[in-house]
């Protein structure tokens, strides 16, 4: 088993690239010294001095010892990869649970990706699963790009993320739905970080990536803060008849919303940015915040469900 941390190696890889002729002689360093012994301490032991063959030969100890370049270090791999080119797994920087994301497909494009031949058995196995697939990051991706998936909808809770083809939705939301892939936020078994790393490899792909949440602070938060999401999904009354919204019994929680004043913080920064001009948010997306916080609401994706609330879409920003 490799004995040098992660920061070791990357220490070591610092000095290295630029060749410093000396490093000061703090606590990593003197515990390197001390395993190999390699490099010449100043008379005060402030300083280690190395020299063009040191750094050559703390190159190989350092490969001998963990498996790892210390010139060309890459931690930002799954544990398997990284299991291929060193005795420690864990210096991979990409978790397992880092490494998948949980997705579904609309039943429009279930339904055209298989044969007439095999549709009846491959239909009721999606079934059974409620089109749900674990799958790797970079297997996600490879098919976005091969079924062209134009849309995307990010879901909060998971619940939600396995009825969502059950919510109700304006005539205009409705054809994006039947034709995107879904995609959960992630949460407890379900690794947020995989969530991360596909929105920021699908960058380049330029999907229409588009938030489903909760209708608070907490879920504002999440809609504004996830990587090129520019909309989200709202119940229509919020923005033809919010008081009508607000009357039906047992849909907002305000007990709920006074637990989130962190979020609730975050959005008045916000406000106030987009006041000052520095972000560029929509007046619907910014009118929308101010209800949330001035009528303290809190409505779940579970009550757009159960009340069968007509959901639509604003946009964020420009």
């Amino acid at each position: 088993m490799a004995s040098l941390t992660q920061s070791q190696l990357q220490l070591l890889a610092r000095a290295a690239k630029q060749l410093l002729p000396r490093v000061p002689l703090n606590a990593s360093w003197k515990k390197l010294y001390q395993l190999w012994q390699i490099g010449e301490p100043d008379g005060a032991h402030k300083y280690l001095y190395l020299t063009h063959k040191d750094y050559a030969l703390l190159r190989k100890m350092a490969q001998v010892d963990s498996g790892l370049d210390i010139l060309a270090l890459d931690f930002d791999v799954p544990r398997q990869q990284m299991a291929q080119q060193s005795a420690n797994e864990k210096y991979a920087n990409i978790n397992p649970d880092a490494d998948y994301v949980l997705i579904k497909l609309a039943p429009n494009i279930t339904q055209s990706l298989v044969s007439k031949s095999v549709a009846d058995i491959v239909l009721d196995v999606l079934t059974a699963l409620d089109n749900a697939l674990r799958l790797k990051v970079d297997t996600a991706v490879t098919l976005c790009q091969r079924l062209n998936i134009t849309q995307l909808i990010v879901v909060e809770n998971l619940d939600s993320f396995d009825n969502l083809f059950a919510y109700s939705f304006t005539p205009e939301l409705q054809p994006i739905i039947d034709n995107c892939m879904v995609l959960y936020r992630g949460s407890h078994d379900y690794s947020p970080a995989g969530r991360k790393r596909f929105l920021h490899l699908i960058a380049a792909l330029n999907l229409d990536v588009i938030a489903f949440t909760d209708l608070d602070p907490a879920g504002l938060m999440i809609a504004n803060t996830l990587e090129n999401c520019h909309s989200m999904i709202v119940p229509k009354l919020v923005l033809d008849a919010p008081n009508e919204l607000l009357a039906l019994k047992q849909v907002n929680s305000v007990s709920d919303f006074n637990k989130q004043h962190k979020q609730l913080t975050y959005l008045n920064n916000i406000m106030s940015q987009s006041t000052h001009n520095t972000v560029t948010h929509t007046s619907q997306w910014h009118t929308l915040t101010q209800w949330v916080g001035r009528n303290h609401v809190s409505i779940k994706q579970q009550h757009m469900l159960a009340n069968a609330l007509r959901l639509d879409r604003i946009n964020i920003d420009y």
